[in-house]
């Protein structure tokens, strides 16, 4: 955390002036809040793949475990909202429907869904820590 000084003259621009710097502000907080938040996801699914770590890595011979290859990124949609992106990388990402859901041969895991809940019991805290 830090802060900022900054000198400006009086003329009839100044609210246009202040306002922006609040809209900075806020887009900067907003950049923060959604990082964490997306680390905090990204935490959970790895605590969460870590616990059938063993029946994923039988499973799946020849690739990365999940729980190494989760990727975290902060993205604009084409309306211009941020959002946190938690994903597999290349080589597990095809697979997370796959564990998360089952299928006929295997029983769900439902790691996505307990990261999710987990969240939303923890999306205050995470609020109140940007907005520091």
């Amino acid at each position: 955390m830090g802060f900022e000084i900054s000198y400006r003259e009086h003329n009839e621009d100044t609210l246009e002036s202040y306002l922006n710097g609040i809209v900075k502000d806020t887009e900067k907080t907003e950049k923060e809040m959604l990082t964490e938040a997306g680390n905090r996801v990204k935490e959970y699914i790895v605590e969460s793949l870590n616990k059938h770590r063993r029946a994923l890595a039988v499973r799946y011979k020849g690739r990365p475990a999940m729980a190494d290859d989760v990727k975290v990124s902060v993205r604009t949609d084409k309306y211009g909202e941020k959002y946190a992106r938690v994903s597999g990388g290349k080589k597990t990402g095809t697979l997370w429907h796959l564990v998360n859901d089952g299928n006929l041969y295997s029983q769900p895991t439902h790691f996505m869904d307990e990261a999710m809940n987990k969240l939303d019991d923890n999306i205050d805290d995470i609020w109140e820590e940007a907005e520091r």
